[in-house]
């Protein structure tokens, strides 16, 4: 019996191996030839995890003491870096090439996400748990949304094996009576939240989950007792919700439905502590920021309408897999043969998560689905156990067979480098990107490096899914040697008008620009999506050139021009002169009236020579709605300071600036504060001065007057009148404007 016994063992580890080895090999395989199908330049988010992913491995090869700190000083941004760290091995071992990069995604992070779907389908369907898992884990090949994200260089599938990892421990036992168990889920959930913010959402859908099926269970027991339906003795197979009985004979105060209902929410009110205190000790300057930024205005833009984005989500998946599903959780909770617990949690998470993506936010990019991906799976495997189950002889085979040749089909349409457009049955094409159009880019980058080889700022107007700034910085990294590629100094933000500026201060730096015809924005059948009418920061410098605008003629066009797919040419202007107060005033009321909506996070006061997208520190900080901050700091590629900052907000007749002026270096030989007031015409209205009168910090205050003003001009000068170095590096604390 023992050696039977060792046998079946050996047997059932030799077929776990030899799947494995299987879904290795189709990992590998599958992503290698897609990856190397591959000819474009890599753009936005197709690019930002793959370029930080391997920047942070050169930095741990060169110096780990300052990769760590670095890894932990970016604790306090939107994006860190610690979800990068699992992957540098395999980066510093196999190389900095994108198939290194895609496969250690692929391998590291989407493999076990794999892996932990079928274990969590094993707790959903009560069959053999084995074949459960597998034909799970195997159909998960069949979803090309669970390739896609990977393969376009989304690495967020690390924060999603969190996830699945929380739920599958709560599926082993959703009562918790396992006082371990809710301190792990908490710190399962607020880890991936860690990795990436977006799966907030994704815990408050959990929690959610758990809420309402807490209700259920009280509904239910409430029920029960009202009509005195008696405990069953086979709860199993019985009663819908089996797992709800309890001991009705407990000594206790409180009523045994309210007493359950009570213990869920101190439960569940563990778990959620758990994670925010996990925040709070890991990245709390992080968790402080995203509990006080309103970033659904913020992200107003990627918000799409609810007709497109549903559309969207029916062409990432096929409707015929979303029937599939459909039927697969109804047939399965029906006949009883998905377990009751397991079920409602699932159905109650998936429905959570599809309001959140589909009717609250309603973000359209590719790696936002990878929330929606594990619902569908559980879904597609529920139909096919359930299918096998329930149904006899030909009927069974028929609707298996149909099913999985629609997947097979469905799976092979989504991945191909072949566009097909079949009906909306099938998932759309998300084929390997190839542009038509290689060699011209390269040629376009090649000759912006020749023209600014000092690195003079590029304004590149136009951002489109095949024409940014973005592509081309990675084209130029792409063909030129590493030490060298970063010396394309192109100006590719503002883009986006509810995250973004005014572009006045990036098109009075730039030394040239880049213009693609026609123009070139982001449209709702892209990837990389927006919603209509959010890129006019873009369209503003578009018609700054091609209609003429006055400070246009402070460029002249050369001759050169490239074709690129798409009809697109690019002309390129270069500048001649500087561009003046006046023309800088008439050209930002020409910007304002055209962009009617201020943008995002567009300050009262700007630098006018600096741009906040390119200087490592920016000169201008708000300190609180009418109280700001300005540093002369210097500006980028000079000695120089900027010391020109313009206020954009209203003003009545007489303006009264008060603040603090600090001059930390006393060897400077003084400053001098003026202030100039002008109409929307770029005339000068009046002026008022005043000297810091050999003081190293003195209280500001200094008003002027004049007729309809419509903005405000603070320029700091020296006592010579020469351009300030950074020997008069200054700051104005609580500067605020009376208006």
């Amino acid at each position: 019996m023992i050696g039977l016994f060792d046998f079946k063992l050996r047997r059932k580890f030799l077929i776990d191996v030899s799947f494995l080895f299987l879904l290795v090999l189709v990992t590998v395989g599958l992503t290698s030839i897609y990856v190397s199908s591959e000819r474009t330049f890599y753009w936005w988010d197709y690019a930002g995890y793959n370029t930080a992913t391997v920047n942070t491995a050169n930095l741990f090869r060169d110096s780990p003491d300052l990769a760590w700190r670095e890894v932990i000083a970016s604790l306090s941004k939107e994006k860190n870096l610690l979800i990068t760290l699992p992957l540098v091995p395999f980066i510093l071992l196999f190389g900095e090439s994108r198939m290194s990069y895609i496969l250690s995604v692929s391998l590291i992070y989407v493999l076990p996400f794999r892996l932990l779907l079928g274990a969590i389908s094993a707790q959903l369907i009560p069959v053999d748990p084995r074949r459960v898992f597998w034909s799970t884990v195997l159909l998960s090949l069949l979803i090309p949304m669970s390739w896609i994200p990977t393969l376009r260089g989304y690495l967020d599938t690390g924060g999603c094996v969190f996830v699945a990892l929380a739920i599958w421990v709560y599926l082993q036992d959703v009562k918790l009576k396992s006082w371990w168990k809710m301190p792990l889920i908490g710190f399962l959930l607020a880890a991936a939240i860690i990795l990436r913010r977006h799966f907030a959402y994704s815990a408050i859908a959990f929690l959610g989950a758990a809420t309402l099926q807490a209700f259920v269970e009280f509904i239910v027991l409430i029920y029960r007792r009202d009509t005195a339906l008696p405990s069953p003795k086979n709860q199993d197979t019985a009663v819908p919700f089996p797992y709800l009985d309890g001991d009705k004979n407990q000594d206790t105060a409180v009523p045994f439905p309210y007493r359950g209902l009570f213990e869920s929410g101190v439960k569940l009110g563990l778990i959620a502590a758990t994670s925010l205190t996990v925040l709070m000790l890991v990245a709390g300057d992080f968790t402080r920021s995203a509990l006080t930024v309103n970033y659904r205005n913020l992200y107003a833009a990627w918000s799409l309408p609810v007709n497109d984005i549903l559309t969207r989500y029916a062409s990432f998946y096929g409707l015929g897999t979303w029937l599939l599903v459909v039927i697969g959780f109804s047939a399965g909770i029906f006949t009883r043969m998905l377990v009751p617990g397991a079920a409602i949690f699932v159905c109650l998470f998936g429905v959570l998560s599809l309001v959140e993506w589909l009717l609250m936010l309603r973000y359209g990019y590719l790696h936002y689905t990878i929330h929606i991906t594990p619902i569908a799976l559980l879904g597609l495997s529920a139909f096919f156990w359930t299918t096998w189950l329930t149904l006899k002889g030909k009927i069974r085979y028929l609707m298996l067979g149909a099913a999985g040749l629609y997947l097979i089909v469905n799976a092979t349409v989504g991945l191909i480098p072949v566009k097909v457009d079949l009906s909306r049955l099938f998932v759309s094409n998300f084929g390997p990107l190839v542009r038509s159009d290689y060699r011209e880019v390269v040629q376009l980058v090649e000759f912006l490096r020749k023209l600014a080889p000092n690195e003079e700022p590029i304004y590149i107007v136009g951002a489109s899914n095949s024409f940014n700034a973005n592509i081309l910085r990675q084209a130029n990294r792409k063909v030129n040697p590493p030490e060298d590629w970063w010396k394309l100094n192109t100006i590719g933000r503002p883009q986006i008008d509810s995250r973004d500026t005014y572009p006045l201060p990036e098109l009075l730096q730039a030394q040239y620009a880049a213009v693609a015809v026609p123009f070139q924005q982001v449209l709702l059948g892209d990837e990389q999506v927006l919603r209509s009418h959010e890129q006019d920061v873009v369209k503003v410098v578009y018609d700054a050139f091609t209609e003429n605008w006055e400070i246009s003629r402070d460029f002249e066009l050369l001759p050169e021009q490239f074709k690129l797919e798409n009809d697109v040419t690019v002309s390129v202007y270069r500048r001649v002169r500087p561009t003046s107060i006046p023309t800088a005033v008439r050209t930002l009321e020409a910007i304002q009236r055209q962009i009617v909506d201020r943008p995002g996070t567009q300050l009262d006061w700007i630098s006018l020579q600096q741009s906040v997208y390119t200087s490592a520190k920016y000169s201008v900080s708000r300190k609180s709605d009418n109280l700001y901050k300005i540093v002369t700091h210097p500006i980028k590629k000079s000695n120089k300071l900027a010391t020109s900052f313009l206020y954009l907000g209203s003003l009545s007749d007489k303006v009264q600036v008060t603040g603090k002026l600090n001059l930390p270096n006393k060897q400077c030989p003084g400053v001098a504060l003026r202030l100039t007031l002008w109409d929307k015409q770029g005339n000068l209205i009046n002026s008022g001065e005043m000297a810091d009168g050999g003081k190293s910090a003195i209280d500001l205050n200094l008003s002027v007057g004049g007729k309809n003003p419509i903005y405000l001009l603070l320029e700091v000068l020296s006592s010579s009148k020469q351009d300030l170095t950074n020997q008069c590096q200054l700051e104005i604390q609580n500067l605020a404007v009376s208006r």
